[in-house]
């Protein structure tokens, strides 16, 4: 048996494959925010770095998708492959325009980002039985305004702001994929 304490809550697992889909799934949640982070950084000051940084932060969704293929089969795994991909290029469609002070297009997108987090939490439901729209809504919602929030910190130059936003990002983070990895043990019974 191992405790692991994860955020406010303790999580035992009695096995390997538990502890290494945990570690997986957080290291896949977490590589998710820090490369956010990284895209917003650069795109925020015009880093030259920015074509890279993209690149990276757009495999994410892949080595998503070839975690959850194992459990699920190739056409839910390349599903939310697709919705990942496009949660993200909705950010960064987001940061681009309040760069420019476009918030017409800032309000467009943003609502946009919020209908495609309800079609991940939607697909999420559907394919596992241990996961709650309702709760998958709740923290996709709250990743979303956690993200915008530190995009507007940075865009403001807030800086102290900023950083606070990325640790509160980075245990939230951590939350859904708990959450994501409590769902899984139960449904295969790893």
């Amino acid at each position: 048996m191992f405790d692991i304490m994860g955020g406010n809550h303790r999580y035992n697992y009695s096995n390997y494959g538990q502890m290494n889909l945990m570690n997986g799934l957080r290291k896949l949640w977490m590589e998710h925010v820090f490369w956010t982070r990284l895209f917003i950084i650069s795109a925020v000051s015009d880093l030259p770095d920015l074509n890279q940084v993209t690149k990276r932060l757009l495999r994410n969704p892949s080595d998503f998708a070839d975690v959850l293929e194992i459990y699920y089969g190739k056409d839910k795994a390349d599903t939310f492959r697709s919705l990942l991909e496009d949660h993200l290029k909705i950010a960064a469609s987001i940061v681009s325009n309040a760069k420019t002070g476009n918030t017409k297009a800032v309000d467009q997108f943003t609502k946009k980002w919020y209908d495609n987090a309800d079609s991940i939490a939607d697909f999420l439901a559907s394919i596992n039985p241990y996961w709650d729209k309702d709760s998958w809504i709740q923290m996709l919602h709250e990743h979303l305004k956690l993200t915008m929030d530190e995009a507007v910190a940075r865009l403001g130059g807030e800086s102290i702001k900023d950083i606070l936003l990325f640790d509160m990002v980075e245990e939230q983070a951590l939350a859904m994929a708990d959450m994501m990895t409590e769902g899984m043990i139960k449904q295969f019974k790893i």
